[in-house]
């Protein structure tokens, strides 16, 4: 187990990174443009090669776990920045206010992820670390509403508080968004933007520039803001290619590299003998976009 200095951790966590806006980005694309990310996935279905040690959130978990580890900080960070915005979105979305996601969630990374050794609980031959992780914020919740009501049960004084006393941030769970499909939406976010940086370098190390620019314009960049999609006939002029055969034989070749390496991050956050592509299709379908 981790012997770990509460005082300076906590203030570690004061430069977290910043929280982002609870609208989502790729998560709200039309149906089309996930059945775009669903025909990516699609395009690679062979065995790949493990994820390199950087990308693979198992390895970093171990790690993080491992006191004797000269990285263990550093594998710890990245974890918490992979997962802070889908912890905040599932917060967010069980009701309370947004000053009061801001605190439990950072009270969760200081108190339950490094309080109480939660990477040193993750077993990859239990299930998604993922799973854990969410099952760890919902305990939390618990925990803080029974405090929290206690509180408001016991005011300290011989007054009685009205009902309608200040709620110290526990608001109506809100029926727009559920809080695991929120936490999802988050993940399939960050997986799909920490992939397109992946491959971003990549094919510009490999000198493949038209690759990366065509690939960006037909099908990043539409999926992640929602423009529209460069039309073929413009790429072409652009880089000098033959129309649209050219453009599209660049653009599978991206498509390929892209779904190698997403299902490469994938495959690291599930357990032993899992399917990557039922896993994606899992969580799609958790934001109700289906086939």
């Amino acid at each position: 187990m981790m012997n770990m200095n509460r005082s300076e951790d906590a203030k570690a966590m004061n430069a977290k990174p910043q929280k982002p806006p609870i609208e989502p980005t790729s998560s709200s694309a039309s149906e089309q443009e996930i059945n775009d990310w669903r025909s990516v996935v699609d395009e690679e279905k062979r065995p790949s090669q493990d994820a390199s040690s950087t990308a693979t959130s198992w390895t970093l978990i171990q790690d993080a776990a491992n006191d004797g580890s000269p990285t263990k900080i550093n594998s710890r960070d990245e974890l918490m920045k992979r997962y802070w915005s889908a912890v905040f979105a599932f917060i967010r979305s069980s009701g309370r206010s947004e000053q009061k996601t801001e605190d439990l969630t950072q009270g969760f990374f200081c108190d339950v992820v490094i309080g109480r050794d939660l990477f040193d609980r993750a077993d990859s031959n239990r299930g998604r670390f993922r799973s854990l992780l969410m099952s760890a914020v919902r305990n939390y919740l618990a925990d803080d509403y029974r405090m929290q009501n206690a509180k408001r049960r016991s005011p300290g004084t011989n007054a009685i508080r009205r009902i309608d006393d200040e709620n110290s941030g526990i608001e109506p769970q809100s029926n727009e968004t559920d809080p695991e499909a929120a936490f999802n939406m988050r993940w399939v976010d960050e997986l799909i933007k920490r992939t397109s940086e992946q491959v971003r370098e990549q094919l510009l190390s490999e000198g493949k520039v038209m690759h990366w620019d065509i690939f960006q314009n037909r099908i990043l960049k539409p999926c992640l803001t929602g423009a529209p999609a460069t039309p073929h006939e413009e790429l072409a002029e652009k880089w000098g290619l033959r129309g649209l055969p050219q453009v599209s034989n660049l653009l599978v070749s991206a498509k390929r590299t892209y779904a190698k390496t997403l299902l490469d991050n994938v495959r690291a956050t599930l357990p032993k003998g899992a399917s990557a592509s039922n896993e994606m299709n899992e969580l799609f379908n958790a934001l109700g976009m289906r086939k």
